[in-house]
């Protein structure tokens, strides 16, 4: 009889753990709380890295952004310099009829290019002697030397190094105004200016 309740009891507890399966395990005990404190704070912390970490990278990139655009605007005023000279360089002088003489007016012209290549020792000129059609081809080659030759002589004596200057002759073939008239003929007896070498910049 014993036997008997014995073995109902150990079927009775086995099919107890097949139905019910094993018993939970018990709970992880939880976290004091200095241990809880250490944690948020932790978790504090990673946040304000995170922060200041993103922060700066906005900062950096504003500077890179900012650098790049003075970058960009230092350029576009070296270009707008280096345009301004050169317009500078490029205008022309005007003599009378039959002469290589400087005109008065023309100085100040000259005077302006003086500065310029004063602050740009690199740059060398080509100067052109040009002349109306007035005269025959030899006669007008060589008043456009003489042109060419007198524009050269001063700036030389304003401290120009002669070896910058270029001085040529286009005689009457390459006139601005092909007209037949005196105001024709007087914008073509004239010295051009050509920047043949050397960069630039307006100090």
């Amino acid at each position: 009889m014993r036997r008997t309740v014995m073995l109902s009891t150990i079927v009775g507890v086995a099919l107890s753990v097949a139905c019910h399966g094993a018993p939970p395990p018990e709970p992880a005990p939880a976290p004091t709380p200095e241990v809880a404190m250490n944690q948020n704070q932790d978790s504090i912390d990673a946040a304000h890295r995170y922060t200041a970490d993103s922060l700066e990278a906005i900062r950096q990139a504003e500077l890179a952004e900012r650098a790049r655009a003075d970058s960009l605007e230092q350029l576009r005023l070296a270009a707008a310099k280096s345009d301004q000279i050169r317009t500078e360089l490029a205008v022309m002088v005007h003599f009378d009829v039959a002469r290589s003489q400087l005109q008065p007016e023309d100085r100040d012209a000259l005077d302006r290019k003086v500065a310029i290549l004063n602050t740009n020792p690199e740059v060398r000129l080509r100067i052109t002697g040009a002349c109306d059609e007035r005269g025959s081809d030899a006669y007008n080659m060589a008043l456009g030397k003489r042109r060419a030759a007198s524009v050269k002589q001063y700036l030389i004596q304003k401290g120009i190094d002669a070896t910058r200057l270029d001085p040529v002759s286009a005689g009457e073939a390459s006139p601005i105004d092909s007209g037949n008239d005196e105001s024709a003929w007087a914008q073509n007896r004239r010295a051009e200016f050509v920047v043949v070498s050397g960069d630039m910049t307006m100090n």
